[in-house]
């Protein structure tokens, strides 16, 4: 019995989650790959994209066949 409880206490401090050097990892990464977008100049396309996307779904106007 002595050794289950010695093992779960082991168990339960080596589970402590991601470390900070993770996170700060996945934020670089993030704005690597935002700026990426930013001076390739494909945002502009996907935000005209999206709007277009919006004003044909909020449109009160039939489409055009």
């Amino acid at each position: 019995m002595d050794l289950e409880i010695r093992t779960r206490r082991e168990m339960a401090k080596s589970d402590r989650g991601e470390g900070a050097v993770s996170y700060i990892a996945v934020i670089i990464l993030i704005a690597a790959i935002l700026g990426a977008i930013a001076v390739s100049g494909i945002g502009q396309k996907i935000a005209n994209g999206i709007g277009t996307g919006i004003d044909r779904v909020t449109s009160t106007q039939p489409k055009a066949s």
